[in-house]
């Protein structure tokens, strides 16, 4: 029988998962992961955008170990008990390694509340538009004296959950230390109030949003998709650049293409979501079968009858039968 080593004694096995919180139904600290990431760019996070209501696919991500796992709620069709599900699977797969970011509906108070009880890092609020509102949300997603949000009796196991501060027996400390809000402006108003939502203290990071910035501005996004934006588009965008920069805050965001993100660091994205499960998905499915119609496709008969590779049939360097 060959030697059995326990899994504790074989560390080379266990995650490296340096941001996790002491229990995995708990956020990971994703405001230190940001930090270091603003300090140094070598250590922009990595993630996945996850966008298809599956738990299964949740743990396949998860599987990976990316930095952080983007689930939207907004856009994706996930219920409530799935949003749940999905931030703990993503957690527990992952052991500890990947932290979650949910983009919450703006106004959706159930979906935030969810996040949150179940253990999320970061929360995306999309259309922010002033620092006002932003101020409002930051009271939401915080324990007192920071805000007001509610305890939740079910988010802990009194004598058995634990907590990485001390007399911290209900993890509002970790909460309050790890969680990262991170206002998503796209509209030309929140354009004009990027520099004062910037500077507001207690967000962590910022994100851009150019499919509805372009929409609301009338622009054509066509020429975007193309690699020729418009003049406008590129103002907008060295002015929320230029926002973050100058406060000091990490951008996030996501690549359309694995060649953009030395771009993306570049200009002040530290956490980037490197492919998204539904276009990933998409891609696989329809390269794989351009892929195999071209192999086909080498097999087609030309005007004589014969086929590339073959002669009526029989592969060239075989006797032809009689």
């Amino acid at each position: 029988m060959a030697d059995f080593k326990p899994y504790s004694e074989q560390k080379e096995l266990h995650a490296d998962a340096p941001f996790r919180a002491s229990m995995l139904t708990y956020p990971g600290n994703l405001r230190k992961a940001l930090a270091e990431a603003q300090a140094d760019p070598s250590k922009t996070l990595m993630g996945v955008a996850h966008g298809i209501p599956s738990t299964f696919v949740t743990k396949l991500i998860a599987s990976t170990k990316p930095d952080f796992i983007w689930i939207d709620v907004e856009h994706g069709m996930f219920n409530r008990l799935e949003l749940h599900d999905a931030i703990h699977a993503a957690q527990h797969h992952s052991e500890g390694r990947s932290m979650v970011v949910v983009r919450v509906p703006k106004h959706d108070e159930l979906s935030l509340t969810t996040a949150l009880d179940a253990g999320a890092a970061g929360i995306v609020i999309p259309h922010c538009e002033s620092a006002q509102e932003v101020k409002d949300f930051i009271k939401e997603m915080y324990y007192g004296p920071i805000g007001r949000r509610s305890f939740s009796p079910w988010t802990f196991t009194p004598g058995l959950t634990t907590s990485l501060y001390p007399n911290d027996p209900y993890n509002v400390a970790t909460s309050n230390n790890h969680v990262c809000i991170i206002p998503q402006i796209e509209s030309v108003k929140g354009i004009e109030n990027v520099e004062e939502i910037a500077s507001i203290e207690g967000i962590h990071a910022i994100m851009f949003g150019p499919g509805d910035y372009m929409i609301d501005a009338g622009l054509d996004l066509g020429k975007a998709l193309g690699g020729q934006p418009e003049p406008a588009f590129i103002e907008a965008m060295t002015k929320f650049g230029t926002a973050a920069a100058k406060n000091n805050l990490p951008i996030f965001g996501g690549a359309m293409t694995l060649d953009m993100i030395p771009q993306l660091i570049q200009t002040g994205s530290r956490a980037i979501a490197v492919q998204f499960d539904v276009w990933g998905f998409a891609r696989l499915m329809a390269d794989s079968l351009a892929t195999a119609r071209g192999h086909a496709k080498t097999f087609e008969k030309g005007a004589n009858g014969s086929a590339n590779g073959s002669a009526n049939g029989v592969p060239h360097g075989q006797p032809k039968p009689e």
